[in-house]
């Protein structure tokens, strides 16, 4: 895939445009560049996402084979990982795939505009959000910063829930079911923290939407129902087989009240 099939028509390819665009866009600073890993085989695109990462205060290591980045989220420690579906040799999804048996980081995957099936299988295969290409260096940044904060929240008034088997605990951001660790990705575990934390309450998708994905509904975003259905697997039902989360037609989702204790 080229560059041209990648970059918006207005993103600028000079670096001083580049520097000039990021300025309209200021930074919120911390003491330390928080570290991405960009895992994409355009070089150039690389090099200008790592450019105007700079003015927010990240910095991005780049990858440009799935080989090489699995590499490197094995050897680092990476807050986020920017994806791209089209790869050379083993492609992002199988990345993706790979990443998930031995890390819960988060992931932010690119996939060409329109390709409604490689959102819906980077969601069910762990992915924590989407972005379509071409796209605007500061819409990405803007995702980037979405995810994290919904991995790395306030501890402020965090709380541990406990709801029939399943403990979730805010503050680290953990959950186990029947004393077992179950790995969420950080969407999966914000759906889930919503749903527990009012049980027996049906939430629709245009509330669950921007809440777990800090975006507005549109028409055929099915991203919700795949998050869910991702839950319900690794979950597992309750102890007569049926369904924890339930789907209320032309609704939204309910985690249901019938089978739960409170401890």
């Amino acid at each position: 895939m080229t560059l041209s099939d990648k970059l918006p028509l207005r993103v600028p390819r000079r670096r001083t445009t580049i520097r000039k665009m990021a300025k309209t866009f200021p930074a919120q600073r911390t003491p330390a560049r928080v570290q991405l890993l960009l895992i994409d085989d355009d070089i150039a695109l690389g090099e200008l996402v790592s450019e105007y990462a700079a003015y927010e205060n990240y910095a991005v290591t780049t990858a440009n084979t799935g080989e090489l980045g699995l590499g490197s989220i094995a050897r680092r420690s990476f807050a986020l990982v920017i994806l791209d579906v089209m790869l050379p040799g083993i492609d992002g999804f199988e990345v993706l795939e790979r990443l998930r048996h031995f890390s819960d980081v988060p992931v932010l995957m690119l996939t060409t505009r329109g390709a409604a099936s490689d959102r819906v299988r980077g969601l069910q295969l762990g992915a924590d959000d989407y972005l379509p290409k071409p796209f605007q260096p500061d819409e990405l940044f803007a995702r980037v910063n979405s995810i994290l904060r919904r991995v790395r929240p306030s501890t402020k008034g965090l709380r541990f829930m406990s709801i029939g088997d399943v403990d979730l605990d805010e503050r680290f951001r953990r959950v186990t079911r029947a004393g077992e660790v179950v790995d969420l990705t950080g969407a999966e575990f914000s759906l889930l923290q919503l749903l527990i934390s009012c049980p027996g309450t049906t939430l629709s998708r245009q509330e669950l939407i921007p809440r777990v994905l800090s975006r507005q509904e549109s028409g055929l975003d099915r991203s919700i129902d795949n998050l869910v259905s991702n839950l319900r697997k690794k979950l597992g039902p309750f102890s007569d087989g049926s369904e924890r989360i339930r789907s209320v037609r032309g609704v939204g989702y309910v985690y249901v009240i019938a089978e739960l204790e409170t401890k």
